[in-house]
């Protein structure tokens, strides 16, 4: 009769703790789950304010940027840095046409707001004296709209392909001067392919 008693108080305890870790296992895996989620939710709003705020990638089409930048070529643009600093002579900016929202082209900067550009001869004029200084030594062929002086605005810059010779820039009246509400930011880096990966210069 007492090894029957025994026999119900070990199997009363047994099945009075089962239950008890199943809830605790419970538990554990729900706060897992939420933890899991909190990280994405987290990642994700981390990831969609450094591309909406910070950097964005776009990529090079076109043969426009050669040698520098090749089509195809996926690029790093620095969004943040013109609400810092002044966008410079030679910087390689990203910028979208007013029409053109979804597509982003690339471009050196040649002129600053309120200079004058003109393209005599091959080569470039900025306020009257020639640029001795460009970064691609191709003599430019086409002077475009620039034959004649073009003045830049308060807010305007004149932008060239370094490929100058096969380039749709400032030159021509389907693109003309850019105006800094357009400039998406500065182009700083090569991310892909994994071969070219590296600052741009």
């Amino acid at each position: 009769m007492s090894n029957i008693k025994r026999n119900r108080k070990r199997y009363s305890k047994e099945f009075t703790f089962r239950p008890r870790r199943f809830a605790l296992n419970r538990k554990k895996i729900v706060r897992e789950i939420f933890n899991w989620f909190l990280l994405i939710l987290i990642a994700a709003i981390t990831g969609y304010a450094i591309v909406t705020f910070l950097f964005q990638t776009v990529t090079v089409v076109g043969p426009s940027m050669g040698n520098t930048l090749k089509d195809g070529e996926v690029v790093i643009v620095n969004k943040i840095t013109y609400k810092f600093n002044d966008i410079e002579r030679y910087d390689i900016i990203a910028y979208s046409e007013v029409d053109k929202k979804s597509y982003y082209d690339i471009k050196r900067v040649i002129g600053l707001p309120e200079e004058t550009v003109q393209i005599v001869d091959g080569y470039i004029y900025i306020n009257g004296a020639k640029l001795e200084d460009l970064p691609f030594d191709d003599y430019i062929l086409s002077s475009g709209n620039a034959k004649e002086e073009i003045v830049l605005g308060d807010n305007e810059y004149f932008v060239i392909g370094d490929n100058v010779n096969n380039s749709e820039d400032s030159r021509y009246t389907n693109v003309g001067n850019i105006s800094k509400s357009e400039i998406l930011g500065k182009v700083v880096y090569i991310y892909s392919p994994e071969e070219s990966r590296g600052k741009i210069e």
